[in-house]
């Protein structure tokens, strides 16, 4: 399990912020289920996915999304929310039809606003759509930090705040004679599950936030012999359901959403036919925690062992093995193409941006990341790297390789630096990637050319929807292009 906490393992920020929100949704979804609010958190996720679409399709956002532009959406996100919220609570409180009605309502009429925000706006569309299907590969560090903060503050609140809140769920009367006013609790619960699927929407989409609220609910209360067992259960059945689907989509390259939501359902399906054979339900309890426990660690094996084959050894290809002794400074590439090539960026960063962080004013970009795998492909060949801070990048010139390799090179080296250029990076509607992508290894002293590369074929990537997914297919293709190994 230590290598999924790993700040160097490929799919640490998906694994952990997916968890993190799953674990989030399962808590919720116990109250959501015993109210009996479950059409609720149908509603609420898509309407929280059109005010995100609305965002992106009046700011324009797309590939080079402006620097707040993830912050105004988690905003949109959250008013979106507790705006759908607020109008169904009020409408059951007023209203002589049935809720039902009124929760079927905002779905279409959300499901609709999503979709044609997403049809009209020609930018920000991989990104949604990447939303919509419930992809995790975008989760940055700054998410991770955001889902650990709110999942502390909903467990700390729950914890508090127990008692008073299972009391005026299910027996308000009894509440008001003892001093507890059931609509203050009320609006509590309101207010984390509305801040909850809020945030889960805006990391991991509508899909995985219903499928979390609802299913692994529903599994522990088949099972559960108590209120606090069910609590328990049900973060155990999403820990299981996210880290086995996960894994199942790498596997198959699916949609890591839509998996772990269908083993979610498999696991409501296995409590409920444990139930049937009539297994006393600590019995069936205790299965399904063994379960969880022992996919979790084959998960773990799974992915540890991915990574090993990732980085194992590969041909050389053109490279000169010359070098092999010597460290290559990796240099950050330039942008020839006349695009920003910005890439999304997580919350914390957008509000650190916003209140004028100098820790958080450079913006992640496509020859960034190009620079890291770069070194990542250089490493896998047997080559010794040192990787050239992307701060630097103001101090090099955007000219010709050599003068970027005597600008740029680290303070006291004198071997070899790789300098880039990035050409052009454009996605056809077909699913293929066009790249121009020029290499060269120089030696910094003498400013010798020592060899020379280029990634000019087009890159299929038909399952990539978001720019993180179309990095990480497109990344080995390229490099092994450059390097003459493909």
């Amino acid at each position: 399990m230590s290598e999924l906490f790993s700040a160097d393992f490929l799919f640490r920020n998906a694994i952990l912020g997916g968890l993190g929100v799953a674990l989030l949704c399962s808590l919720l979804g116990i109250y959501l289920v015993l109210r009996r609010l479950v059409l609720i958190g149908v509603a609420l996720p898509q309407a929280s996915a059109a005010g995100i679409a609305a965002v992106f399709w009046l700011t324009g956002h797309g590939h080079a999304g402006g620097a707040d532009t993830h912050l105004i959406a988690l905003a949109a996100s959250l008013g979106a929310t507790f705006t759908a919220l607020g109008l169904l609570v009020a409408g059951q409180r007023r209203a002589r039809s049935p809720a039902e009605w009124g929760v079927g309502a905002l779905f279409a009429i959300s499901s609709a606003a999503t979709i044609l925000f997403v049809a009209i706006n020609p930018k920000g569309d991989i990104e949604m759509a990447g939303l919509l299907r419930g992809e995790l590969l975008a989760i940055t560090d700054g998410d991770l930090r955001l889902v650990a903060g709110v999942l502390l503050a909903v467990g700390s609140l729950f914890f508090l705040f127990r008692r008073d809140l299972l009391l005026t769920s299910f027996d308000p009367e009894f509440s008001r004679t003892l001093g507890r006013e059931p609509v203050r609790y009320d609006l509590l619960l309101y207010l984390l599950i509305g801040g909850g699927i809020a945030l889960g929407v805006m990391m991991t989409g509508p899909l995985v936030v219903f499928g979390f609220l609802v299913l692994p609910a529903l599994a522990a209360l088949r099972v559960a012999p108590g209120l606090v067992a069910a609590f328990c259960i049900s973060a155990a059945v999403a820990a299981l359901s996210f880290l086995g689907g996960f894994w199942i989509s790498y596997q198959a390259d699916l949609p890591a959403g839509p998996a772990c939501v269908a083993v979610a359902g498999a696991c409501w399906a296995a409590s409920s036919f444990l139930m049937r054979l009539r297994v006393r339900r600590g019995a069936a309890a205790l299965l399904l925690l063994l379960a969880a426990l022992g996919l979790t660690q084959g998960c773990a094996s799974r992915f540890e062992a991915a990574a090993q084959r990732a980085a194992s050894p590969l041909p050389r290809g053109t490279l000169p093995e010359s070098l092999l002794p010597h460290p290559i400074a990796v240099l950050p590439f330039s942008n020839a193409t006349g695009q920003s090539l910005t890439i999304p960026q997580g919350f914390l960063d957008d509000v650190a941006r916003a209140m004028g962080s100098q820790t958080a004013q450079r913006r992640y970009t496509v020859p960034d990341a190009l620079q890291q795998r770069a070194a990542f492909e250089l490493e896998r060949r047997g080559y010794q790297v040192v990787v050239v801070p992307v701060e630097q990048k103001r101090t090099l010139l955007a000219g010709e390789p050599l003068a970027a390799a005597g600008a740029g090179a680290p303070a006291g080296f004198t071997g070899p630096v790789l300098a880039g250029k990035l050409r052009r990076f454009t996605l056809t509607g077909s699913g293929l990637l066009l790249v121009q992508l020029d290499l060269a290894l120089i030696d910094s002293q003498s400013q010798d050319v020592l060899w020379s590369g280029a990634a000019q074929r087009p890159v299929p990537i038909p399952s990539a929807l978001t720019w993180q997914e179309i990095l990480l297919d497109a990344g080995a293709p390229i490099f092994a292009d450059a390097f003459g190994n493909r």
